[in-house]
């Protein structure tokens, strides 16, 4: 059966509307039974209060009645009067007991009594008792199985005093009671000390009985004993139903129209679109409204599907260029709020269709999904990370620090170019990656893509996978610009030279091998040094040339000179050694000057070899294969772990010149390259000094048994034409101690 959206609809206002009724009649049973719990000391409480309000209300009513036969008492031939007012009086009055005028002899004694005794006793009617009654009196009393409210005071008629005495049934404002409350009332136990009522129906044996006190204790006092007449569920029920029902009725019937107007009817609609996207349009004799009307269930998966189609890549997982192009957009008006730089980022992955070609499709798509799991790993979680197309990956990166983002894009560049292994084949991608920067390149999301492919387009044709947008030579997105084009164009031009510098062994005092030091005069003139020419060609995308330049140049030289086998020592950029394409290189430049491998030194630092090392070894391993001789430089100013120094063929190990320049002098920097030296005779490694000036420095290393030395001591680096002028002279130690 399958469950369409109306009525799904309308078993669903139903049953949310016998669920209202359900919990409308359980808060009926808990309101019922909440009341009943609390009624006892709250309706003890307010019949007490009740009927201390009606006696207080008895006690005026009865004054009021003190001073209307007070007034009457006055008036002239008061006695007839007001005799013959009192036959009527208590018939309209048949609350009052008795109503007296008493009069006093000379001594004090009353002359007259009511023929109904009140609370004033005998010896109480002494005229000397009322003296002091300035106003009157209220009292009560038991008169045998009466109880009496009483009020008595002084009257003054033609000079004489009079008491004036009216006396009420105590408990007559238990009548008002019951009219009030609808309780009737029985007099059931009358004992010497108080009166009680029972409400009729009520046992007096009964514990749930509510007991009110009335009366004055010590005068008159009497207790009433009614029923708490408990709330019943069925009363509420019955006063409430009618109308909630109602509200529920109208209330379904109001909200299945607004779900038909505003909610089933365009769901409908959209089912049917829906139901063409995935399937197409229906056949001729398929009802329309069996397309229009599916199932929940099948609308939930026409959902999914289109949602998924919509916003992912089907292969990768990552987002499309739908949602890319959104998250742009909202950086693009977050960047105009805040002021925040966000750099474009096309990432085009080669030889793709070839792989294609070779391997099919399904295997190049667990290709391009490890790719994708690369870059998510590289990414930070502020990034976002898109698949336009099949071999085009685009990145949105918020840039905090130039420097910071350079860093990140050469680690995804890194990251890329690692070998994969898919279904137990090995492929190596190449990469290239175009970044423009919001708002320096352009400040609208068509500007961004414009400028970002026409990076990644100069990143085809530059000899740097990863290219920056500029407009032209005088704009440019990283400071010293200038001299950043020289060296472009120095490079180019080959205006850069080579100076070398001996590397001598302390026992044969022969020259182990040269060090090549780059020596570059920027535009003004001025010598530029090999520190600071790497770093900008590092943090500008121009190390892979210059390194090129270098290996290239070194090799020439070697092949040029006719010294036999020197050897020429080159050192490299981190980037380079990321690069598993440098064997590559290397093994280019050598097979085109004929050089053998042996006579090329690879010098590499510490801090070269801790980051990613087990790339770095990767890589080096691959040189040692080939036969160059690896060296360890300015050893001891980094992280490196004898792990590391162990896996690497590493052939020499130079101490850095801050330890050894003042070792003649200084215990603790001898301590450091003794230790050193014998460290790595016993890895099987040769120990180079540099930064040897003095004899001092060169007769404490020989002591120590250090193999080879570098420094001005020895030599200042050479020109290359100087070269063969240096080996034409047998260093011995004569002419080592008076220096070069």
């Amino acid at each position: 059966m399958k469950l369409t959206i109306s009525s799904f609809s309308a078993l669903l206002i139903g049953g949310l509307s016998l669920l209202m009724f359900v919990l409308w009649m359980a808060s009926l049973l808990v309101l019922a039974d909440r009341q009943n719990e609390d009624s006892g000391s709250a309706l003890q409480h307010n019949l007490q209060a009740q009927i201390q309000q009606l006696q207080q209300n008895q006690q005026l009513w009865l004054q009021s009645q003190y001073y209307l036969l007070n007034t009457l008492a006055k008036s002239p031939d008061n006695n007839q009067n007001f005799q013959s007012f009192l036959w009527g009086y208590y018939q309209r009055n048949p609350s009052i007991w008795a109503v007296n005028l008493v009069q006093f002899n000379e001594r004090g004694l009353p002359l007259s009594k009511s023929s109904k005794p009140g609370c004033r006793q005998p010896d109480q009617m002494l005229r000397a008792n009322f003296d002091d009654f300035l106003v009157p009196r209220i009292s009560s009393c038991r008169i045998d199985n009466k109880a009496l409210l009483e009020i008595a005071g002084p009257v003054v008629t033609d000079g004489d005093a009079v008491v004036l005495l009216v006396s009420m049934d105590y408990f007559d404002f238990l009548n008002e009671f019951s009219s009030l409350t609808g309780r009737k009332l029985q007099r059931a136990v009358d004992s010497e000390q108080d009166f009680q009522f029972f409400e009729y129906g009520a046992a007096a044996s009964d514990e749930n009985l509510i007991r009110v006190k009335i009366g004055v204790p010590g005068e008159v006092f009497g207790e009433l004993y009614l029923q708490p007449q408990p709330l019943s569920f069925w009363a509420l029920f019955e006063r409430q139903a009618l109308v909630v029902l109602l509200v529920l009725i109208l209330g379904a019937v109001l909200v299945m129209l607004l779900l038909q107007r505003f909610l089933l009817g365009p769901m409908q609609a959209l089912a049917g679109k829906m139901h063409v996207a995935v399937h197409g349009q229906p056949q001729d004799g398929v009802s329309k409204a069996g397309v229009v009307r599916p199932g929940l269930g099948k609308l939930v998966d026409y959902f999914n599907l289109m949602q998924k189609t919509a916003r992912l890549d089907p292969v990768t997982g990552l987002n499309n260029r739908v949602i890319f192009e959104d998250r742009l957009a909202q950086a693009i008006r977050e960047g105009k709020r805040s002021g925040r730089k966000y750099a474009l980022v096309f990432i085009d992955l080669q030889g793709i269709d070839e792989f294609v070609q070779q391997r099919g499709q399904y295997v190049v798509d667990a290709l391009l999904r490890q790719v994708a799991e690369s870059l998510r790993e590289s990414l930070r979680e502020s990034d976002h990370l898109a698949r336009f197309e099949r071999n085009l990956f685009a990145l949105l990166l918020e840039v905090q620090q130039r420097d910071q983002l350079h860093n990140l894009v050469e680690k995804l560049y890194l990251s890329l170019i690692r070998r994969y292994r898919v279904y137990e084949r090995e492929f190596e991608l190449d990469a290239f990656i175009g970044v423009a920067i919001y708002p320096d390149h352009a400040v609208d999301a068509n500007g961004l893509y414009q400028k970002a492919s026409t990076a990644l387009v100069a990143a085809e044709h530059s000899e740097w996978p990863i290219e920056y947008f500029h407009e032209s030579e005088d704009q440019t997105d990283t400071s010293g610009f200038t001299i950043i084009q020289s060296l472009r164009r120095a490079i180019e031009r080959d205006e850069l030279k080579l100076v070398y510098q001996p590397v001598v062994d302390l026992q044969s005092f022969q020259t182990v091998y040269l060090e090549a030091l780059l020596r570059w005069k920027d535009p003004e003139g001025h010598d530029v040094s090999i520190e600071q020419t790497i770093h900008l060609a590092e943090q500008n995308h121009l190390i892979k040339s210059l390194t090129n330049w270098i290996i290239e140049s070194a090799c020439r030289f070697v092949s040029q000179s006719e010294l036999g086998d020197v050897a020429v020592g080159i050192n490299l950029s981190m980037i380079d050694l990321h690069d598993r394409r440098l064997p590559e290189r290397i093994e280019t430049f050598l097979q085109q000057y004929q050089v053998k491998p042996s006579q090329i030194v690879i010098e590499i630092t510490e801090g070269q070899i801790m980051q990613e090392p087990q790339k770095v070894i990767e890589v080096l391993a691959h040189l040692g294969v080939m036969g160059l001789s690896l060296s360890i430089d300015d050893f001891g100013t980094g992280q490196a772990s004898l792990t590391y120094l162990k896996e690497l063929p590493v052939e020499k190990l130079k101490i850095d010149q801050s330890f050894v320049r003042d070792i003649a002098t200084n215990p603790d920097d001898q301590l450091i390259v003794r230790a050193t030296i014998e460290l790595a005779h016993t890895l099987d490694l040769k120990v180079v000094a540099e930064g040897v000036e003095t004899l001092a420095v060169c007769e404490v290393l020989a002591e120590m048994n250090c193999d080879h030395v570098q420094g001005y001591y020895i030599s200042r680096p050479l020109e290359a034409e100087q070269v063969s002028g240096w080996f034409e002279t047998l260093v011995k130690p004569d002419l080592v101690r008076k220096g070069r």
